[in-house]
């Protein structure tokens, strides 16, 4: 099994942002927030810092 880059994407703290783009439609944006601590501004394909802890799987397709 292929190993995953350590990215805040991939960590389970990582807590991605959505755009509402109708009643029942969000879309993804790439930032978010780390829940360890709270942080803000983090880009989902930033480096882990050393609290990441592996979180789901994440489909990249």
């Amino acid at each position: 099994m292929e190993e995953q880059e350590k990215t805040c994407e991939t960590c389970k703290h990582f807590c991605r942002h959505y755009s509402r783009r109708s009643r029942n439609k969000f879309i993804p944006l790439a930032v978010g927030h780390c829940i360890n601590p709270h942080l803000r501004d983090k880009r989902s394909d930033a480096p882990a810092c050393q609290r990441y802890a592996k979180g789901r799987e994440v489909d990249v397709g």
